[in-house]
């Protein structure tokens, strides 16, 4: 027999049971959840004070950079009243001072801006100079003279003192000769200024240097001849001062009476020193023979010779380059056969373009000058000489 029972009350009875016993888990899902929510609005309240104290933050320091006082806002504890000692913008009336019942405070005048501190002078130039360029051609050469003028300062109506000087390069030394000095505007210019030895070396001597000074410019546009030029203290000491070179002769010009025998190289030249006519000497080294001789024109290479020379003379002489043999006669075509002596014969040929060497017959006093040199000979009695390759 079959018995079927109600099973509804049963599965209603079961589900009771179990939703009793998922009431402690909602209610913990609940409380998690209220939590949750309360965290989230405090979140929010913070986040919303930070950003206040930050806006504040940046209004004080934008106040402070601005030079803005910034004061906060405060609430009205009842409402603004109307001012009288105001004008409302839109009212265009002006107002009697008596309807003002608290009129404005005069305003004080500004204080005057504070006078410029003194600005210190500027820097004077103390050493101010301007200079003149000038281009010349003299004596057979281009030169340049360059004169220069010297300010007490920058805005002096004239110069204190000026000069002019020339330099030029020789054998590869740069070699600068003052020329004139003026020690005042108003003054005699002085020349010439540079030693002696100095202008010799430039080919001048005092005569031709005053006549180069006349050429120099100036800024105050005066010109002088060469007479006009004082000549400096010491000067004519100083001109009769030899200027001596090592290893040369200087051919001719001999003063009677000459050598002087057994003299020392400093006793020869005192002794030229001493004489108006002596201006240029040849010290014989192997023999201590001293020839004065009253000028020189040519110098030649002698190893056992001394040349010395009064400025005058050695601003002027001409080195040769020939050189000289004993017993030795020249072979080539001659174009010249003429009397003569033998300085006179080598000095012929040392200023002849021409000459490419010489005999000069002893016995005979003769002198040939020859275009054309191919070979050398012996030949007793003959005393010749060549011009050395490269320097005719």
């Amino acid at each position: 027999m079959l018995v079927r029972h109600n099973t509804a009350l049963l599965e209603k009875a079961v589900d009771l049971v179990v939703k009793q016993a998922a009431i402690p888990t909602l209610e913990a899902e609940a409380a998690a959840y209220d939590r949750m929510a309360r965290a989230n609005a405090f979140r929010r309240i913070m986040t919303g004070a930070a950003v206040a104290v930050a806006a504040v933050g940046i209004g004080y320091g934008a106040a402070l950079f601005f030079g803005r006082e910034i004061r906060p806002p405060v609430a009205p504890d009842k409402p603004i009243e109307k001012r009288t000692d105001r004008l409302d913008p839109s009212d265009t009336t002006p107002q009697p001072k008596s309807d003002r019942t608290n009129p404005p405070k005069e305003a004080k005048p500004a204080d005057p801006p504070p006078a410029p501190l003194p600005s210190k002078p500027g820097k004077e130039t103390v050493d101010f100079n301007k200079f003149l360029t000038k281009e010349v051609d003299f004596g057979g050469a281009h030169w340049t003279l360059t004169s220069g003028h010297y300010f007490t300062e920058e805005n002096a109506p004239t110069w204190d003192r000026a000069w002019c000087y020339t330099r030029r390069l020789v054998n590869g030394v740069d070699v600068n000769a003052d020329l004139v000095n003026r020690v005042t505007p108003t003054a005699a210019p002085q020349a010439p200024i540079a030693p002696p030895a100095t202008l010799a070396s430039l080919g001048l001597n005092d005569d031709s240097a005053r006549e180069l000074a006349s050429k120099c410019s100036w800024l105050d546009g005066r010109t002088f001849n060469a007479a006009e030029f004082e000549i400096p203290s010491g000067r004519a000491e100083a001109a009769k001062k030899l200027i001596a070179q090592d290893g040369w002769d200087a051919m001719g010009f001999d003063l009677p009476g000459m050598p002087l025998m057994n003299l020392s190289f400093d006793q020869c030249q005192t002794r030229c020193e001493g004489d108006e006519q002596c201006q240029a000497i040849t010290y014989d080294k192997k023999h201590s023979a001293c020839f004065l001789k009253s000028d020189a024109s040519i110098l030649v290479r002698a190893p056992d010779a001394a040349i010395a020379a009064k400025p005058a003379v050695a601003s002027k002489v001409q080195y040769s380059s020939l050189v000289f043999y004993k017993n030795t006669v020249v072979v080539g075509d001659s174009y010249s056969n003429e009397p003569s002596n033998y300085a006179s014969c080598v000095t012929a040929c040392a200023v002849d373009q021409k000459c490419m060497g010489f005999n000069f017959d002893s016995p005979n006093n003769m002198c040939s000058m020859l275009d054309q040199v191919s070979s050398l000979s012996v030949f007793k009695g003959v005393a010749s000489g060549t011009k050395a390759a490269g320097n005719q």
